[in-house]
């Protein structure tokens, strides 16, 4: 196989998980009855949906699209909620009478509890469904703002810390698994990384808006705005957002399995780029498959789903119930048995490189009031809130170059004989590599030389698209290898995440106390070095990692 790695067995195999066959002639994949998609009928939709018409991957485009865009925005105002302190620290050090070092330990806490939480939702909302989740959330943000404005001590800020941290785990956790929930996998890059744009959108205009409401309106007024924001969003989302779990059983039955090899075969008869065996005749006589064979029914071009006549579509009322009940049952074991996961080879890299780059977040949050309402800056708040706009900028073009991945997988796996491969995303990462290596380098020393402000802003700007960049290629990997078990992935990964942003939160401080800005910026370029360069070895080695992880994974 073209572009793949290990022994041919090992390329051939098609039973491994997240390997599958994404790229097909068009009317060869119709006479088989395989559901493919109406823009370019070359591609198979995985997972294939079922003749359910209240399957989220039956929804029209536009149920989609709005789901979609409610989620976008509970993503982006929730995490604007957790970060929008750091241009108010002076203010906050003042009034609670504490050090830099003790607010960072509220920040430290809230990372905490976004763990807590990210090990909580998933469980909860596969026992009572994922809208629930969404709101609980957003009033429990609505909390946090409320314990900010009239909890004026250090204690109060504590308490603010838990229950905002506590409600942004959906944000890190639930949504990559509601987009898994109701789009294909050739949709995936491009949906998680405008998602993760939400997060930089909402990780800069939160510090940005704070500078101004500090300025004009006052700094309690931040907490004010997390209020009625939130509020707006609660509205929003009672009406708008649709629960999305839905029970998919991912095992591959022998018949669509012997289809999806003929598609295989039949790609081999036309393409000259590379065979899965020696010649097609071998091919053929192993399979005792003849692609000339095909015969192409009647079913319309744009319709390859036949939705059941006797299921009902639920009602927009239905729709609207608070909570669902399912039969999966919830107890202390079942939630930390999603940790189990931590024992795939691809999990565990994404959880360690996902957390490192959070990292590079907490860095520009804990450090940019010590670095720039200083001399020789002397930002004022709203100043310093501009300069997170860079944050903005970074991740908006991340998230384009992450969602390009869709179509960079689409052409390997055509160059694959159409057989898709999780890994092939990984080969992006080079880019996001070398801008944030050099992004790291651009916001540490550039303080610390005195130069000019711009430098910096350009570094968070890398620093941000690295961040996009990478994490959303390592979820979406993630997803891919284990489509059947994305909330125990998904969970075992953004837990790892927080707990590494909280331990660096904490010591974060002293570090930069002990070694100076120097060494903490060559060290942190280092790391970046080391975990995001890792995906060179999952590369070349993620597929056979998959072979021997195939004795633990249960799909749902």
């Amino acid at each position: 196989m073209f572009f793949s790695r290990g022994s041919q067995e090992l390329r051939d195999d098609l039973t491994i998980p997240g390997t599958t066959v994404l790229v097909g002639e068009g009317k060869e994949i119709t006479g088989l009855g395989l559901a493919n998609t109406k823009e370019n009928s070359d591609i198979i939709l995985f997972p294939q949906p079922s003749s359910d018409p209240n399957d989220p991957l039956n929804w029209a485009q536009w149920r989609k699209v709005l789901h979609f865009i409610v989620l976008f925005f509970f993503s982006t105002i929730v995490a604007a909620a957790v970060n929008f302190d750091g241009p108010i620290y002076d203010v906050m050090a003042e009034t609670y009478n504490c050090s830099y070092n003790e607010l960072n330990t509220g920040g430290g806490i809230a990372w905490l509890f976004i763990a807590i939480s990210c090990l909580l939702c998933q469980e909860v909302a596969a026992k009572i469904g994922r809208r629930p989740i969404y709101l609980f959330s957003t009033i429990l943000a609505i909390i946090s703002g409320i314990i900010f404005v009239t909890r004026r001590t250090f204690a109060g800020y504590i308490g603010f810390s838990i229950v905002n941290g506590f409600s942004a785990g959906p944000v890190d956790s639930l949504v990559e698994v509601s987009i898994a929930d109701v789009f294909f996998l050739h949709e995936h890059g491009k949906f998680i990384g405008v998602y993760l744009i939400s997060n930089g959108i909402g990780s800069s205009f939160g510090p940005f808006l704070a500078g101004y409401i500090y300025e004009y309106l006052g700094w309690l007024w931040c907490g004010y705005m997390v209020i009625i924001i939130c509020g707006g969003l609660f509205v929003a989302e009672f009406f708008l957002l649709e629960e999305s779990f839905y029970v998919r059983h991912y095992e591959t039955d022998e018949i669509v399995e012997e289809k999806l090899l003929k598609v295989v075969l039949s790609n081999k008869s036309h393409d000259h780029e590379g065979e899965l065996y020696s010649d097609k005749a071998e091919s053929n006589e192993k399979l005792n498959f003849n692609v000339d064979e095909i015969a192409c029914s009647d079913v319309d071009n744009n319709q390859r789903v036949k939705i059941s006549k006797d299921i009902k579509p639920k009602t927009y009322m239905e729709l609207l119930k608070p909570f669902i009940i399912t039969e999966n049952r919830i107890s202390i074991l079942s939630i930390l048995k999603n940790l189990i996961v931590l024992r795939y080879p691809a999990v565990t890299w994404a959880a360690l490189v996902y957390g490192l780059q959070m990292c590079w977040l907490s860095l520009i949050t804990v450090s940019q009031s010590e670095f720039f309402q200083a001399p020789p800056y002397n930002f004022s708040a709203d100043a310093l809130g501009l300069l997170n706009l860079s944050i903005t900028v970074g991740n908006t073009i991340g998230g384009i170059y992450a969602a390009f991945s869709d179509k960079f997988v689409i052409y390997m796996s055509q160059k694959n004989g159409g057989v898709f491969e999780p890994e092939f995303r990984l080969l992006m990462n080079i880019v996001p590599l070398v801008l944030n290596i050099g992004g790291l380098f651009m916001y540490g020393l550039g303080p610390l030389y005195g130069a000019p402000w711009i430098v910096a802003a350009i570094g968070i700007a890398l620093i941000s698209f690295g961040i996009c960049t990478t994490t959303s290629l390592a979820v979406t990997y993630v997803l891919e290898c284990y489509p059947g078990e994305t909330v125990q992935t998904m969970t075992s990964v953004l837990v790892v995440r927080n707990l590494l942003a909280t331990v660096f939160t904490f010591v974060f401080q002293y570090w930069l106390d002990g070694v100076g800005v120097l060494g903490t910026t060559i060290m942190l370029a280092c790391f970046c070095v080391v975990s995001s360069g890792s995906y060179i070895i999952m590369y070349w080695n993620g597929k056979a990692a998959r072979k021997y992880t195939m004795k633990w994974y249960s799909p749902s």
